[in-house]
């Protein structure tokens, strides 16, 4: 899997995949553990959020961590991966691949609406939802660029490090990933000022980090 995420990589193509919906742990329940194609460092790793805002308007009023007791915004840190370099010096992650990168909506209760071939709209929830959202931020930066961005992860932690963070993200700062299973409740991570192993940076503001993310692509940063 490695080597197919290298040639995307020389190709450039962004790979974006759900960090998972079940905590710290896999769906096969603890030890802790996060998952691939995720958590390898080629990835753009999506976390998910609650999200609160108005539903006649969508204006934005805050998002917390995902959270449904039994399904939560996969996050923690790889036993396979050592630290990549764009996640160097980044307070919470330690000698190992931090999970996930990004966060956005998984919450069946304020999901998107996908609609089916039988005419009804059904809610997109859990981090499969959040992945596709951001993959289409990464295809309106392209268009923006006039060119694909390929590999964002270094782009994002550079625009995430900079004075430029609480204009490009939502921050996500409450909730945590603890899931309950039959043995108990398995205590996750807590979310916290930015990036965390729950909502990784947050959630995009896309009028802001698009151009951001365009620039970063036609200097070749």
């Amino acid at each position: 899997m490695n080597a197919a995420l290298e040639k995307a990589r020389e190709q450039h193509v962004t790979v974006v995949a759900s960090s998972g919906d079940t905590g710290t742990v896999s769906d096969q329940g603890p030890p802790r553990q996060v998952s691939l194609p995720a958590s390898d460092p080629l990835v753009l790793a999506v976390g998910g959020t609650t999200l609160d805002a108005t539903w006649a308007t969508g204006a934005y009023h805050g998002e917390m961590a995902w959270n449904e007791g039994t399904e939560a915004s996969g996050g923690g840190y790889s036993k396979l991966f050592a630290r990549p370099t764009y996640q160097n010096g980044v307070a919470r992650i330690g000698a190992t691949r931090g999970v996930p990168d990004v966060a956005a909506n998984a919450d069946s209760s304020t999901a998107m609406a996908l609609d089916f071939a039988d005419g009804g709209l059904y809610p997109a929830q859990g981090t499969s939802a959040a992945t596709p959202l951001w993959a289409g931020v990464i295809a309106l930066a392209d268009q923006q660029a006039g060119q694909h961005l390929g590999f964002v992860n270094p782009a994002i932690y550079a625009i995430a490090g900079g004075p430029a963070y609480h204009q490009a993200f939502h921050d996500v700062v409450t909730g945590d990933n603890s899931v309950l299973w039959p043995t108990g409740v398995f205590a996750g991570y807590t979310a916290g000022p930015g990036w965390d192993p729950v909502t990784g940076w947050g959630s995009p503001n896309a009028q802001y980090l698009v151009p951001l993310l365009a620039d970063a692509a036609r200097s070749g940063t």
